[in-house]
């Protein structure tokens, strides 16, 4: 009965999202997933017995006017073309900050001190890409995300799985002697930001020929890039009907979350998000 109740509530939800997404919190339209289409019933096995033989297809001789060509396909028959579907684009982000030997999430609006230490948390709502970047007085940006020691640098992301800069295997960033607000962006799409892509990566040898694509190295890394790209994709994201929440509460799993949500209500398969966060440090 669980189950099914469960199954209900989410039917609910989703005619609730199709016909009054506008009125949805940013959390609301993070949570909200597309059922995946239902699988056929399994044919039931029958019992072992005789195998009666293969009865051959009758052979049918094509009428005089049919296309000879195998290229061509018979009118009517071909599948029809869906225009995809896709759900408001969301994201939600966490701060991890060091307390004892563990990593616990807090708000987002945190007051940090010499010497505190932290991660970053993000995840989609969608498969996505992800861009991470730091901001320095002088202007300057510095990539977080992707990285070379992440998936080969690799910046695409699954729904539901989350991201944590720098990874639990590196050192997380912490704060030093100097007092002021560290700026990072966030930059979630549904395709690669060509821009970014341009400033991020080195792709190889584009005069070789064939399908297979060039590779790209990040060389960003290496070197800042310039924040007059990320005000223009900031411009372009904030026109598009954002909304932002900051959640303290049980989680789906019933875990306590501090997290803060991000969505923009664009259905496009262009649809992106530009979220900045500014880390007070005392």
């Amino acid at each position: 009965m669980k189950s099914a109740a469960v199954i209900v509530v989410g039917i609910l939800a989703l005619a609730a999202w199709a016909q009054n997404d506008s009125e949805l919190t940013a959390r609301q339209l993070f949570l909200i997933t597309v059922p995946a289409p239902s699988q056929p019933a399994a044919t039931p096995k029958k019992s072992p017995g005789a195998k009666p033989n293969p009865v051959a297809p009758p052979v049918r001789t094509p009428p005089a006017d049919a296309v000879s060509n195998s290229d061509q396909k018979v009118s009517g028959a071909s599948a029809p073309v869906v225009q995809a579907s896709y759900t408001p684009l969301a994201l939600k982000y966490s701060i991890l900050q060091k307390k004892g030997n563990d990593f616990e999430e807090v708000d987002a609006d945190t007051e940090f001190h010499s010497g505190d230490r932290i991660r970053v948390k993000v995840e989609a709502n969608a498969s996505s890409y992800l861009y991470i970047v730091m901001g320095g007085s002088s202007g300057q940006w510095r990539v977080l995300f992707p990285s070379k020691e992440i998936s080969g640098g690799n910046n695409r992301i699954e729904a539901g799985q989350p991201c944590v800069i720098p990874p639990e295997r590196d050192p997380a960033f912490y704060f030093d002697e100097t007092a002021g607000v560290e700026k990072v962006s966030l930059v979630l799409s549904r395709s690669p930001e060509p821009d970014l892509e341009k400033l991020i990566y080195s792709v190889g040898d584009p005069t070789r020929t064939g399908t297979e694509r060039p590779p790209r190295t990040i060389v960003a890394q290496n070197r800042p890039i310039d924040g007059a790209v990320l005000g223009h994709l900031r411009d372009q994201a904030l026109a598009r009907d954002l909304v932002f929440e900051k959640y303290d509460g049980a989680a789906p799993d019933g875990k306590q979350e501090k997290a803060v949500y991000a969505a923009t209500k664009d259905k496009s398969s262009d649809a992106r998000l530009f979220v900045d966060l500014k880390l007070v440090h005392k």
